[in-house]
């Protein structure tokens, strides 16, 4: 099944240089033509605008872009992860005011969520701080690092603790329009230059209680976890998938010799959705078992690394001209960044190796 037009793919096959390597006027209109596309639609109920479906057709069409383009990609899982996060809030005020907007990509969505991430697993302190000022809540920090903070109109989650550790830490989406609030300039990436990240910086924000989408973190980043993971996969499946269907041109030439491990990789590869697909579609399977997903979501990088590793092979130095047509070496870029893509491969690692001690 093919969730995009082959107009829009033509449209992003020729523009994804340019969007893997420059910030600018292409990447602030690329997550709008994504939505018009309707995917951010998918898995949201109908009776909220949506399409319906279920997780495993959210991963599928993220797929089907990151076989295209690793930055379109990257920018869906952050905006269909920040929707999946307001569906699972109890509060109403997101879904009312943003979700529209969110749907047609007018609005985008920024998932600030890897800090929390990682301060559930026990790895890293959370950035931003609630304090009290005369009977009034103020946010102050800095998130480093925030993925499709379009420059116009954008939304992005985070969580926050109190400073005096009154209160468990919240689960909070702040919208840009709020005073103190800046957005650095855009990061300078080796790849996924197009993706609009940058640091959010809280000056003294005013915290309205309409964006609290829960006052118990812990608890709903335990809830959300399986998605905010689990939709990653999308970006690792496509880029693989694009990656070994480049090889598999090559099996009926001189570069038969790599067929062995072609097979080898491509079942690696599937054994994995397989893996991933079962767990998410059982309800709490992976709240309840975190530790295969996160050993899913390392082997998963190993098996990107294979495929790429086994493209260059099979184009030769063909690929490796700055002027070839294939897209090799930005391919080969942006699987370098699926080991550091929060929480990397290593966070992970010390996880389960401070779980089994």
């Amino acid at each position: 099944m093919t969730y995009f037009s082959d107009e829009f793919i033509d449209w992003l096959d020729a523009h994804a240089d340019q969007i893997d390597k420059e910030s600018g006027q292409i990447a602030d209109t690329l997550l709008e033509k994504i939505a018009e596309q309707g995917v951010f639609a998918i898995g949201v109920p109908k009776e909220l605008g949506g399409q319906g479906g279920s997780r495993a057709d959210v991963i599928a069409f993220l797929s089907e872009l990151a076989q295209h383009s690793l930055t379109a990609a990257f920018i869906s899982w952050g905006h269909r992860t920040f929707i999946e996060n307001i569906l699972a809030s109890e509060a109403t005020f997101a879904r009312e005011t943003w979700l529209p907007d969110l749907l047609t990509g007018k609005r985008a969505a920024g998932t600030g969520l890897s800090n929390a991430t990682k301060f559930l697993s026990g790895i890293e302190k959370l950035n931003v701080s609630i304090y009290e000022k005369e009977g009034r809540y103020f946010l102050r920090g800095r998130l480093p690092w925030v993925t499709n903070l379009r420059s116009d109109k954008f939304v992005a989650i985070f969580a926050a603790s109190f400073e005096n550790s009154s209160k468990d830490p919240l689960i909070i989406a702040v919208p840009s329009e709020a005073i103190g609030l800046a957005r650095s300039a855009d990061l300078e990436f080796v790849s996924l230059q197009g993706s609009n990240t940058a640091a959010l910086t809280f000056h003294d924000v005013a915290l309205d209680w309409n964006w609290v989408l829960s006052e118990d973190a812990e608890v709903f980043l335990a809830q959300t976890r399986p998605a905010f993971l689990g939709y990653q996969f999308g970006l690792a499946f496509g880029l693989a998938e694009r990656s070994l269907s480049e090889v598999e041109q090559s099996l009926f030439s001189t570069r038969s010799i790599l067929g062995e491990e072609y097979q080898d990789t491509l079942a690696k590869l599937e054994s994995i959705r397989t893996d991933l697909l079962a767990g998410l579609d059982q309800d709490a399977y992976f709240i309840k078992n975190p530790r295969q997903l996160f050993e899913l979501r390392i082997a998963i990088v190993d098996v990107v690394a294979s495929s790429l590793l086994l493209e260059l092979q099979a184009s030769g130095g063909q690929g490796y001209f700055k002027k070839s047509q294939s897209g090799f070496m930005r391919r080969w870029n942006e699987g370098a960044f699926l080991p550091i893509v929060s929480p990397s491969a290593v966070q992970l690692r010390l996880i389960l190796e401070e779980g089994a001690k």
